[in-house]
């Protein structure tokens, strides 16, 4: 009966895991090993980057693959995977898989965009895995600091973990919610539950509410607002929950804003957020407004 493989992510790793990994690659847990597993996270977080290894564990706890996950440096929606490796007695058994597999699901739940890898022209298994699993041959690109050695670029796109539900009076707990957290950064007077389930049930032909949501678990709010006629739509409110900002839900609602805009007549989108909501600006610039100030707001605005 074959054995049963338990796929992992760690971020650090711990002491016993990394003398596991050093033992698996190198045939032994000595402590200059055991370092080479350790600076691979080390000079990673240092520099101020993010990254996570993937291990494949056999049973009672013994180490037969990993890889490791490096976010660019200049484009945090990008990441790469290398230092694949199997240990030979359990190669072509679907292990690499798994653990590309699971580092592609850890960096859905990111909001990641991209996962990359450079394979050796001549590794014809590896180039056949990737393409396997979905990876596309592209033109060489350079990651961090990753030199041409004649490798060739492999890339797949994540898939997103987001979804858009229409926000009713049966999701005013979880509106209401998110909103009192956001309460001070957008500089507007309390809404109280029975106020949201009231907006939120209100039959508005020219207001829209929606809920983005991680999975299945409400992350973002979005009220948009337009008459059929006009040019603009707007987006009158937007807040996300504190403990799932930074984590792609904003970007994902303002380019679905943007589409259904588009798909209902309107050429521009616009919005506003007080100067003292860093968050909503940044989300919105890097999303291509431009924005111009007035008084204690800045108005963004983007053609469709």
């Amino acid at each position: 009966m074959r054995e049963i493989i338990t796929i992992q992510v760690s971020k650090f790793l711990r002491d016993e895991l990394a003398k596991k990994i050093a033992q698996m690659r190198w045939g032994t847990s000595a402590p200059q090993y055991v370092n080479c597993v350790r600076n691979a996270v080390f000079n990673e977080l240092t520099d101020g980057n993010d990254c996570f290894e993937v291990i494949a564990a056999a049973p009672k706890g013994k180490v037969v693959g990993c890889l490791h996950c490096i976010r660019s440096e200049t484009d945090f929606s990008l990441w790469y995977y290398g230092d694949l490796f199997v240990a030979p007695e359990y190669r072509r058994m679907g292990i690499a898989r798994q653990m590309i597999e699971t580092a592609i699901s850890r960096l859905s739940e990111t909001g990641a965009a991209a996962l990359r890898c450079y394979v050796d022209p001549d590794n014809m298994p590896s180039r056949n895995l990737q393409k396997s699993i979905g990876f596309e041959e592209k033109p060489f690109e350079t990651f961090n600091s990753i030199i041409n050695d004649g490798q060739i670029m492999h890339e797949i796109r994540i898939p997103g973990c987001f979804c858009v539900i229409p926000a009713t009076v049966n999701e005013a707990c979880f509106v209401r919610i998110m909103f009192a957290q956001n309460k001070n950064e957008l500089k507007t007077e309390d809404i109280s539950f029975n106020e949201w389930k009231e907006v939120l049930s209100a039959d508005n032909p020219h207001e829209k509410h929606f809920l983005i949501c991680k999975g299945a678990v409400p992350a973002c709010y979005i009220r948009l607002s337009g008459t059929p006629g006009e040019t603009e739509a707007r987006i009158s409110m937007f807040f996300a929950a504190k403990e799932l900002q930074r984590c792609g839900a904003g970007t994902f609602a303002l380019h679905f804003a943007e589409r259904y805009a588009k798909e209902n007549g309107f050429d521009f989108i616009a919005a506003s957020a007080n100067k003292n909501n860093p968050a909503a600006e940044n989300c919105f610039l890097k999303c291509g407004y431009t924005a111009s100030e007035q008084n204690s707001v800045t108005e963004f605005r983007k053609a469709l």
